[in-house]
């Protein structure tokens, strides 16, 4: 299951394509879907953002995202939603 950020903050993530990285600004109040990478371990993790694929400080998603939904009580039929 995909986890789901709001960010509480603006945020920043990086567009790879081939050799050239843009920043892309992300607003406050978006929503992300981490995608890859361990959020505390990792220092860069891969989000889903309006469809592309970016790569964002783990820390930045650490102190600036709040677990959105389901991803906040861990799922469908966790024990913290009963």
């Amino acid at each position: 299951m995909a986890t789901i950020f709001k960010l509480k903050t603006r945020g920043r993530a990086i567009k790879s394509l081939e050799n050239y990285r843009n920043v892309i600004l992300i607003p406050e109040n978006a929503m992300v879907t981490l995608v890859g990478g361990d959020i505390d371990e990792d220092a860069f993790v891969r989000i889903r953002y309006e469809g592309k694929v970016l790569m964002m400080l783990a820390d930045d998603l650490r102190s600036g995202g709040e677990l959105w939904g389901e991803s906040a009580y861990g799922g469908i039929g966790s024990s913290a939603r009963s």
